[in-house]
């Protein structure tokens, strides 16, 4: 029976390797297609993000997804072979940041994370929260030690600082990091208050401000600041009041809806358990610093108000540490842990993509209209020509990827002009987009109506736009239409 931790490990090692190998299969999902879309963009045409691509995701988003297009050409196989290094790497960084604990904890760590993020199947695979844990991993290795040099806290400040050209609110992870070194200056060295905060804050302020001071010179040198802080006054505040129902929420409803939220941690409490019984087995600093991490990521989905599950996997990574550490061995607590591996092999489980291919089903995605919509380009685009896709994560913008079709416009997204339709900026929107599409002329425009498609709904919302209507029924004619898209034929093209 002592054995039994060591293989349950082994067990579920082999378990993470088995799905690793099916996930070579998965193929471009969900938000995935849209940002290597518009990576595509940037490389094919040069586009600069604002600027020349209308949206409002952080500029260290476009700068990671094009550096994976990059290396991977777009291809779906060779995003896999990336997705599985990125994971890999974590899992490396994840076991010597937890080495402090055992080896067995650390081990545990790091397969239970890479497990669980197979879990969550190609849907979630290369969310930006995943990028950003690259870093969050990183500054544990640096920063979960007894005290801190200038050096160490200069690179707390750059990893967090490149966190939040990704996620702003991802720098809130630095917090416990300073706390904990502000409160073991004074101690050790017998500072004041101000003076011991001066000394642990100063450092890791000037390492934070280099990520977003290269990346605000890199907006700036491509005439791209100025749009971003356009959107990000005038478009963030809007979207933040969407939540992750894709409904508008009231103004007076919002702190009610939030607090609602905050404490079902995305359905991932059970992970509270083994993560408790993990801190009072190794009651220590290090440990209470990882669950002053757990706290802040618990908190971080509300600085976006939407509760998407991607929201999650910081706070998700941080727990699942916490509950390795019921794998360190003691004879004491021997029943204590037992029961703890056993909820943890509940809480692991396959992904339904992976069951799916283990029953010899296709791999179900919302892009399969994609591979439609891929063949029609393929057949019918010549060079020079443009398309225009009214969609979001349907499969439009997939299908544009696979057969490499410039865009008409600068908007790679309709949803934004269905929500807060009465703020004069949405307006100005819609009314840039008509004229855009206007003065391009794209050969097609295809349309995705399908039921999955995410509208937006709640006060001020609608699925209306009547200059967009007027514009399609003057100039364009219905080439094809199925059940959930349609083409657009610009008339006289043929």
């Amino acid at each position: 029976m002592r054995r039994a931790p060591h293989i349950i490990l082994f067990l579920l090692a082999a378990f993470l390797v088995t799905q690793a190998a099916f996930s070579l299969q998965w193929p471009i999902a969900h938000d995935e297609a849209p940002l290597f879309y518009e990576a595509f963009l940037m490389q094919s045409e040069g586009r600069i993000p604002y600027r020349d691509i209308f949206d409002f995701q952080m500029p260290g988003s476009y700068i990671a997804y094009y550096l994976l297009g990059m290396f991977s050409g777009f291809g779906p196989f060779r995003i896999r072979i990336l997705d599985l290094l990125i994971l890999a790497a974590l899992i490396v960084i994840t076991f010597q940041a937890m080495r402090r604990f055992g080896k067995t904890p650390a081990l545990a760590a790091g397969i239970l994370f890479g497990l669980k993020y197979l879990q969550d199947g190609p849907s979630l695979s290369l969310q930006r929260e995943y990028l950003l844990l690259v870093f969050i991993a990183l500054s544990l290795l640096i920063g979960m030690r007894d005290s801190l040099t200038p050096k160490h806290r200069f690179s707390l400040g750059i990893l967090f600082g490149l966190s939040a050209v990704i996620k702003p609110h991802a720098a809130l992870g630095l917090l416990p990091f300073l706390l904990f070194d502000i409160a073991d200056i004074r101690q050790r060295l017998n500072m004041s208050l101000p003076k011991a905060a001066w000394t642990s804050i100063l450092p890791a302020a000037i390492g934070f401000a280099i990520p977003i001071s290269l990346v605000s010179a890199w907006l700036a040198l491509n005439n791209a600041l100025t749009p971003f802080l356009t959107i990000a006054l005038n478009y963030w505040p809007l979207y933040s009041q969407i939540n992750g129902q894709m409904e508008v929420t009231p103004t007076a409803e919002r702190i009610s809806f939030l607090l609602n939220q905050v404490w079902r941690l995305g359905g991932s409490g059970l992970w509270l358990i083994p993560a408790a019984l993990g801190i009072y087995l190794n009651r220590n600093r290090q440990t209470y610093l990882l669950a002053s991490l757990a706290l802040c990521y618990a908190i971080y989905p509300a600085f976006s108000g939407q509760f998407f599950p991607y929201h999650y996997i910081p706070f998700i990574y941080i727990i699942i540490l916490l509950a390795s550490l019921t794998f360190s061995l003691s004879p004491s607590t021997f029943s204590l842990q037992i029961f703890a591996l056993i909820l943890i092999v509940f809480l692991i489980r396959p992904s339904t993509t992976f069951m799916r291919q283990i029953q010899g089903h296709p791999i179900a995605t919302s892009t399969d209209r994609a591979e439609g919509i891929a063949n029609f380009l393929e057949k019918n685009i010549v060079e020079g020509e443009t398309v225009q896709p009214l969609d979001w994560t349907g499969g439009t913008l997939l299908a544009m990827l696979e057969t490499h079709t410039p865009i008409a416009t600068s908007y790679v997204f309709d949803f934004y002009f269905y929500h807060h339709v009465s703020n004069p900026y949405i307006q100005s929107l819609r009314m840039d987009f008509v004229h855009q599409l206007t003065t391009a002329s794209p050969r097609y425009i295809i349309e995705v109506t399908s039921i999955d498609k995410p509208w937006v709904s709640g006060e001020d919302t609608t699925r209306d736009f009547p200059e967009l209507r007027a514009f399609l029924m003057e100039n364009y004619s219905v080439t094809i239409e199925k059940d959930d898209y349609i083409i657009y034929e610009l008339d006289g093209s043929q």
